[in-house]
């Protein structure tokens, strides 16, 4: 994995701009994890600090504690601090520079979802870094019970991901983000308190958010009722607990649970709290009990009666559950401490956590210093000052089914050098979050369109681009558009009024649905101007007697190369595809021929088509790749498998002929040989020796051979093909052909 982001990547900012460390806080947990890095950062790599914070984290944040440790933080480290509804607003302020972007949390779940979205669309000029935010972290190492609520392989979008433990234990990083992984060990050994005297009372903790104790039974009420009782016990002989409420969940605090009288409260941040000063500790499945380890006091976990939890990853620590198990640990871990210290020090050095301060020190200080310091070997954009769009800031709608790759393609791509500039600010209204917003027969209420007036009328577009749109309120939104005297560009890269059930059944009568259709010849008939793909889409529309202005351009996609050529043998072979297994089936038997001829060859399929069966006598060199649904992690992840071939097979049917020939751009910038179907979409750009084309099962499978066979003309055909990708397909000139569509759109 190349750890400094390609230049093909979403928002990429070329330019040399000045060194920052970004911080992105959520959740209430993720000032502990951030807290010390950012001290670092700021501190002994003099980095200038940005902290990035969500608007759901102020909504967390009940009673503004958090808030004051931020403004604290920021103080003291001369950091800016910037609160951001959706991504959009966030690269606001990250225009001019670039870096490393750190999250405390991050993946695909829900929860995650801002900082997510902000990382799929970040400049490339930023290296993006999810740390572990807790012990039992999802996509680090997950309980049975976090299995069940969040399920299993999670993703992250960042390019590096910081994990406490060796990798053989941190057993939930899936396959496709174990490249990701760099054990750093846990942030939080660099801020801990000095040890200071006992003070005689236990501690114990609560974790009632959390997904174990809701996914199996209701054992918050089991928790809170045995505790109870523990405390009456206490009372009797005036003894005293603390209790500390989990930092984002604040169960006790925010239910107004009735607690005793010799319950103390601390809800302090962990790094203002020294662990060691306690006689005990307690608590729920949560981090807070490897905090209280690293204290050396004795701890203790504490599980239902029935011992439905699952606690497997606490196996080795003492375990309680009745008040008798409550009352017996209490005393004898004041009376005999070393009994279950010395447990609780071979539990540490069994889970493999690097707590080393040292070390993690190190790691992270390395981890950045690399980060920062390749980001300044970018070469300069200084030709976009004189950019015809370098004047008055343009601010671009999207309006598209969500962020799909041909919004990716056709306009972030190009245009990210001019959005990391802010010449060009965008906002992207999806049809995924209007209908999450208003489900079922609400999406086309009065109440969606005061929502969608309220985005619009927010964001002040100055052109808005309909993409690939075909969904609810089409109508009103143009009208609404064109009343604020804002042009509209409807943009299509397939024929979405004859979408053919090859493509797959599903979406066949996804697409074909009345609504949609009627939608589509609308937004044909009624926008100020229509962009095609590509000059044969233009001319079916032509064809259909659209009443409005049509465009075609000459780049659908454009890239830079970032994998050049080897002169070495033929190791893998690879395909590409989302529901094509037609146009995979024409070159299949030739690929079997090739494998029985080539023991040493590996097929790989990238995407959503199953295996073939007559593939499956190859056993372990058929390899199944996962689609990656953000684009930008696709072609990361495209470079990364390093295909010495790739096929582009097509079938020959009128609504192919329409498509452009993103494969062999995508192929052609990593390195990869290609060989595509003859007369179809990539005949123009395989001519000239740039790619092979082939028809006949025999014609596919000579390819096969002779790029197998003849190292050189493999190496010599794909330098030919990158030379035209420079010459034809730069970024440069789809930027240009992009900027051309806005002007006629005006």
């Amino acid at each position: 994995m190349a750890l400094v982001g390609s230049s093909d990547e979403i928002f990429c900012c070329k330019f040399v701009a000045p060194m920052h460390s970004v911080f992105v806080i959520n959740l209430i947990q993720d000032i502990n994890v951030l807290r010390p890095l950012i001290y670092m950062a700021a501190n002994d790599l003099q980095l200038p600090i940005l902290i990035l914070v969500t608007e759901a984290f102020h909504k967390r944040d009940k009673t503004g504690l958090w808030q004051k440790e931020l403004e604290e933080i920021s103080l003291s480290t001369s950091a800016k601090l910037h609160v951001f509804a959706n991504e959009f607003q966030a690269l606001q302020n990250l225009k001019g520079i670039s870096g490393v972007m750190i999250a405390g949390s991050e993946s695909h779940l829900n929860a995650h979802k801002p900082v997510r979205d902000l990382f799929r669309a970040a400049p490339s000029c930023f290296t993006k870094i999810t740390l572990q935010h807790g012990y039992e972290c999802v996509g680090f190492l997950q309980s049975y019970d976090q299995d069940i609520a969040h399920g299993t392989g999670i993703t992250f979008a960042a390019d590096v991901i910081c994990g406490w433990c060796h990798p053989e234990r941190l057993t939930a990083v899936a396959p496709s983000q174990r490249h990701k992984l760099r054990v750093t060990g846990p942030s939080s050994v660099l801020q801990k308190p000095s040890g200071g005297k006992k003070i005689g009372i236990g501690l114990v903790c609560e974790n009632m958010h959390s997904p174990r104790l809701n996914t199996r039974g209701d054992f918050k009420t089991d928790f809170l009722d045995i505790f109870s009782r523990y405390c009456q016990e206490l009372a009797k002989d005036e003894r005293s607990v603390t209790l500390r409420p989990h930092p984002g969940g604040q169960y006790t605090i925010k239910n107004n649970v009735d607690l005793a009288r010799n319950v103390v409260i601390n809800n302090d941040p962990i790094y203002k709290v020294d662990l060691s000063t306690f006689s005990y500790g307690i608590s729920a499945p949560s981090s807070i009990l490897i905090d209280m380890l690293l204290a050396d006091i004795p701890t203790a976990v504490w599980c239902d009666s029935n011992a439905v939890m699952d606690l497997g990853n606490y196996e080795g620590l003492t375990r309680i559950s009745s008040l008798e198990d409550w009352l017996r640990f209490s005393q004898e871990a004041i009376q005999r401490p070393e009994q279950f210290l010395d447990r609780q020090r071979a539990f540490l050095k069994k889970q493999k956590l690097q707590l080393d301060r040292d070390h993690v020190y190190s790691s992270y200080a390395h981890l950045l210093r690399a980060l920062t310091k390749a980001k300044k070997n970018e070469p300069h954009l200084d030709r976009l000052c004189n950019h015809p769009s370098s004047g008055p800031t343009q601010r671009i709608l999207f309006i598209a089914p969500g962020y799909i790759p041909t919004l990716q393609l056709s306009f972030i791509k190009p245009l990210s050098d001019l959005m990391a500039l802010g010449h060009i600010v965008i906002d992207v209204i999806a049809e995924v979050e209007l209908n999450a917003e208003f489900k079922n027969d609400r999406v086309n209420s009065r109440e969606a369109q005061q929502w969608l007036h309220s985005r619009i009328d927010s964001f002040k577009p100055t052109l808005c681009i309909f993409c690939r749109y075909a969904g609810p309120l089409a109508q009103w939104l143009n009208d609404y558009l064109k009343k604020k005297g804002v042009p509209t560009v409807f943009h299509l890269d397939d024929d979405l009024l004859s979408i053919p059930k090859e493509i797959g059944e599903d979406k066949w009568k996804f697409h074909n649905r009345p609504e949609r259709i009627a939608t589509v010849r609308y937004l044909l008939d009624n926008t100020n101007l229509v962009y095609c793909s590509t000059i044969s889409l233009k001319h079916r529309l032509e064809a259909l007697n659209v009443k409005t202005q049509i465009i075609s351009g000459d780049i659908y996609c454009s890239a830079e190369v970032v994998g050049t050529p080897k002169l070495c043998s033929v190791k893998r072979i690879g395909f590409m595809g989302i529901g094509h297994e037609a146009d995979f089936s024409i070159a299949l038997p030739a690929i079997i021929r090739v494998l029985r001829l080539h023991p040493e060859v590996v097929f790989e399929i990238f995407g959503t088509i199953p295996v073939p069966s007559q593939l499956l006598e190859f056993g372990n060199r058929i390899i199944k790749l996962p689609k990656v649904e953000n684009y930008e992690n696709f072609l990361q992840t495209l470079m990364e498998i390093k295909w010495d071939i790739g096929i582009c097979p097509l079938v020959k049917i009128p609504f192919n002929y329409l498509k452009a020939n993103t494969k062999w751009v995508e192929y052609t910038s990593v390195g990869t040989a290609v060989i595509a179907s003859k007369g179809t979409v990539y005949d123009e750009c395989c001519s000239d020796g740039c790619g092979i084309l082939a028809d006949t099962e025999e014609e596919w499978f000579n390819a096969f051979e002779l790029l197998i066979q003849n190292t050189k003309a493999r190496y010599e055909q794909v330098t030919r093909a990158q030379e035209k990708l420079n010459q034809e397909y730069s970024i440069d000139q789809h930027r240009d052909q992009v900027i051309n569509i806005f002007d006629h759109a005006k």
